[in-house]
């Protein structure tokens, strides 16, 4: 009897594990049978938004149901994040966030989100930050800000997208290189820091690319130094790096597409190659082309290993905040 009881038990356990792996299966082929929707948590019109939604615009080609945007945006971000991680882990909630999901516990204690309520999908572009200004404050270099600067310390106000982003990290990297001290205020995305400094609300602004690009070449703001080399961005007039000027720092700015923590894992593969497909198609490789950010695929434990590796250059410059 106890022989036959074990023989029983291994014929019921291997048949619950086949069921189990047939299930997964079947929602892998099934996935999805309804809309997906994707969370921004920055506004829209911002370098984050432009990004996904050139990535979504033929996904058609790669998908039988409609992608959908959502802008969820406050607390610099925050508010979206915490909405997409708080969702259902059936893949068919999302977010799309650059690297401040990464650096957000750098700047904020006791965070009620972080990183690791995600796995990414995908890295799907990298882009630079640069810093700009207004014709009418007279700056045509980075060397004329960092005077203006050190006459009024700590009361020229520079615009950034959030206080947890790479863009507030870069605008540190100059203090910390030239011995300047400034006022950063955040503004909850590219879109509104640009709007805050044609607004004539703020002396300068650290925006990502491509946001401030058409100001730019319209004449309406300046163009003082990127955080990264920007070869495919075209913009009237000479482009300057950090390592041009010997700021000793590289700031490149990924945006990945994640889902919540507990997403099965036949979801997630599920979910890479519907992403994979559009990150590798003519149509994205075109379209980041003309905004001037570089299209780039790196799915699921590739992006991890990418990721990780940007935050710890992110975690030692974040140590120079004062």
């Amino acid at each position: 009897m106890k022989i036959f009881h074990s023989i029983t038990s291994c014929a019921a356990a291997l048949a619950t594990a086949a069921a189990v792996s047939f299930t997964g299966m079947a929602v892998a082929q099934e996935f999805p049978s309804k809309p997906i929707h994707i969370i921004n948590a920055f506004a829209p019109g911002g370098a984050t938004d432009t990004a996904i939604r050139g990535l979504t615009k033929n996904s058609d080609a790669f998908i039988d149901q409609p992608i959908v945007i959502d802008s969820v945006t406050g607390g610099g971000g925050v508010a979206g994040i915490l909405q997409a991680a708080q969702a259902e882990p059936d893949g068919y909630t999302l977010l799309v966030a650059d690297t401040v999901l990464t650096t957000l516990a750098l700047f904020q204690e006791n965070l009620p989100v972080s990183a690791d309520d995600f796995r990414p999908i995908g890295v799907f572009n990298l882009r630079g930050a640069w810093f700009l200004t207004r014709p009418s404050k007279n700056w045509k270099t980075l060397d004329e800000f960092v005077a203006a600067a050190k006459e009024k310390p700590g009361e020229l106000t520079v615009g950034v997208p959030a206080l947890s982003s790479p863009q507030h990290l870069a605008i540190i990297a100059i203090e910390d290189t030239y011995g300047i001290d400034v006022n950063i205020i955040p503004y909850g995305g590219g879109a509104p820091t640009m709007a805050a400094l044609l607004g004539d609300q703020i002396d300068a602004a650290m925006p990502g690319v491509p946001a401030g690009l058409d100001s730019i070449n319209t004449g309406d703001a300046v163009f003082l130094v990127a955080s990264t080399d920007l070869e495919l961005v075209k913009f009237k007039g000479d482009l300057t790096s950090f390592a041009d000027v010997g700021i000793p720092h590289d700031l490149g700015i990924w945006t990945a597409v994640w889902a919540p923590k507990d997403t099965p894992d036949d979801v997630m593969v599920r979910l890479s190659e519907i992403f994979g497909g559009m990150a590798q198609s003519s149509e994205w490789i075109d379209f980041a082309k003309s905004y001037g950010v570089t299209p780039i695929w790196k799915p699921l434990d590739d992006a991890a290993a990418y990721i990780a590796s940007s935050s710890k250059s992110m975690s030692d410059l974040a140590k120079l905040i004062k």
